[in-house]
């Protein structure tokens, strides 16, 4: 009896540090320092399914490109969501939009069920004719057309910028279950390739990105604002879900990564327009400033084009909208010096991206 009295306090000082531990690998920087392989970026709905909330689950790939020099800006989204229709069919998407010279195309495109594939090895994707096809861990080729033919593209994606995660079942709305994962698989790429609009043929060769996002959440709780851009120098990142206490910003410059956590970061849009066909309002211009100690970041945000893509969830769901935009961006970071003065490490401008999603009843 008396040894197991001795060993209580050190049977607890264990269990303490590995609760210490624990906590400390799922902080943001330390996700942002885990190694990523090709399998984080595959099809994870077998890492979820447990009879629970499976009919919540949703992921999907997301890629964009910004070419200046050719007037074209566009992105391109693989969505599933449940998988195994349970309760009511699953919801099997392909999404893209092109912004150019002559105006913005897009497509919300639906597919049934049969016609989605996808890796538990890789991020190899198939939905219909659309496709991921990972030909090594650095470099994807993406191809397909919307259903009516106005869009088709065959880009081939080189990575250019360490992949990081940025969320790990991450608490996303207001019932403890509802998480989703983040990873940022190419916070920067080199994109080319071809992108037709209208039977007018673009051959690109331009900076992009891909992410990949999954999780189970009812989608009108998880209302989120988001935002990227890159240079050759830099990548950033946000993604803020409305309401919530969850939410994060992330920079990479001078090969150094500073991830900031909603507590050092304020995040709010300073102009609003109102669309009147979907009867709601989204921001036209946006403002982030981000403090941790050491590093300083200010990013202005100016939407050039919108356009409000529909979730068309089920009866009795409010429908969810998504502003998919382009945008200027113009940031200041700077970087605290020992003798505690601030300096500015780098300065930016150019295009990137954002969304803004809201309730539509």
């Amino acid at each position: 009896m008396a040894g197991r009295t001795r060993m209580a306090p050190r049977l607890a000082a264990i269990a303490m540090l590995l609760l210490l531990c624990l906590t400390l690998a799922t902080t943001p920087a330390a996700l942002a320092a885990q190694e990523v392989t090709p399998a984080d970026d595959a099809y994870h709905y077998a890492a979820w399914a447990d009879g629970a909330h499976d009919a919540t689950y949703i992921e999907w790939w997301y890629f964009n490109v910004v070419d200046a020099s050719r007037s074209v800006r566009a992105i391109f989204s693989y969505f599933v969501s449940n998988p195994d229709s349970l309760l009511e069919p699953a919801r099997i998407q392909v999404v893209a939009v092109a912004y150019t010279g002559e105006g913005t195309v897009s497509a919300v495109d639906a597919y049934p069920a049969e016609a989605f594939s996808a890796s538990s090895q890789q991020a190899d994707v198939a939905i219909g004719q659309c496709t991921i096809e990972v030909i090594d861990a650095d470099t994807y080729r993406i191809a397909g057309a919307s259903l009516d033919g106005r869009l088709e593209w065959d880009l081939v994606y080189v990575r250019a910028a360490s992949s990081w995660f940025a969320a790990d079942r991450m608490p996303v709305g207001r019932l403890d279950w509802e998480r989703m994962s983040w990873l940022v698989y190419m916070p920067r790429a080199q994109v080319s390739g071809r992108l037709a609009v209208d039977g007018r043929v673009y051959e690109i060769d331009a900076a992009g990105y891909h992410d990949h996002n999954w999780g189970e959440w009812i989608p009108t709780d998880a209302l989120w604002s988001w935002a990227q851009y890159s240079n050759p120098d830099l990548a950033f990142e946000l993604g803020d879900f409305q309401g919530q206490p969850t939410g994060l910003a992330s920079i990479d410059a001078a090969g150094e990564r500073t991830v900031f956590t909603k507590e050092q970061y304020a995040f709010i849009h300073t102009r609003w327009a109102f669309d009147h066909a979907e009867r709601v309002w989204y921001p036209t211009e946006s403002l982030l400033v981000a403090d941790d100690g050491r590093r300083r970041l200010r990013i202005a945000m100016t939407v050039v084009d919108t356009v409000a893509l529909r979730g068309d969830l089920a009866f009795p769901l409010p429908d969810v909208i998504v502003f998919e935009q382009t945008a200027r961006y113009e940031g200041w970071l700077w970087t605290k010096s020992p003798a505690g003065k601030w300096l500015l490490e780098t300065a930016f401008r150019g295009e990137g991206f954002k969304e803004y999603t809201a309730k539509h009843y």
